[in-house]
């Protein structure tokens, strides 16, 4: 039995037309692991000073932005998983 990590994975998906524009930006260095970083702007109804952070910042296997389609995201995500399952399965 092959003992693997959690991978983790995002997926960035446009926001419905109601909701206001998220800022994020992906950091995809093929040196580093990459990185999904959140911006929220602060709200002036909050006042000058709050508490409220500005930004976060992920760390993920693979993060797929908003042009990846499900196709996509099975070929990269779900097919891997899905094949060696199956290989365990006929090695026993």
């Amino acid at each position: 039995m092959v003992k693997q990590t959690i991978q983790v994975f995002a997926r960035v998906k446009p926001t419905a037309r109601k909701q206001p524009q998220g800022i994020y930006s992906i950091d995809d260095d093929e040196n580093l692991t990459p990185s999904l970083e959140i911006i929220l702007s602060r709200d002036l109804a909050d006042g000058f000073v709050n508490n409220k952070r500005e930004s976060y910042k992920f760390k993920f296997q693979k993060i797929f932005d908003q042009g990846a389609n499900q196709e996509t995201i099975f070929e990269n995500i779900a097919k891997p998983v899905a094949e060696r399952t199956i290989y365990s399965t006929h090695a026993n």
